[in-house]
């Protein structure tokens, strides 16, 4: 089956799954065996055939996330109907799912937008 066949259907986890921030990035939960996951939003396949599923984990009103969880053969069953999903939070201490400075550059690159619209608008 290929990947993007996978999108918007659901995973059964068959085995204890780690989930992480960003693929390759910090383990922030667990998907316990037998329960789902969200519907797979996206995935990215990194150099190498890693694919990686993406699932929305948007909190209203606060910043749009995601998480990630590593496809690996045997690890999920595919099904349409959403399951129990329960993401287990690790024990490791909280982190930022940005990394470092991203939400300065972020503030700077409004700020720029923001004085070009002045600028823009004034003439």
């Amino acid at each position: 089956m290929r990947p993007e066949d996978v999108v918007g259907r659901y995973l059964i986890a068959r085995e204890d799954v780690p989930v992480y921030n960003f693929p390759n990035g910090t383990r922030i939960g667990e998907l316990k065996k037998g329960n789902s996951t969200a519907e797979v939003y996206s995935y990215v396949v990194k150099p190498g055939g890693q694919v990686w599923w993406q699932f929305d984990y948007t909190i209203p009103g606060q910043t749009p996330s995601a998480y990630y969880v590593l496809q690996k053969d045997g690890r999920f069953s595919l099904s349409s109907a959403q399951g129990n999903v329960i993401v287990s939070p690790t024990s490791l201490p909280s982190v930022d799912v940005f990394p470092k400075g991203s939400q300065v550059k972020t503030f700077a690159l409004y700020g720029i937008i923001g004085v070009l619209a002045l600028l823009l608008l004034k003439k």
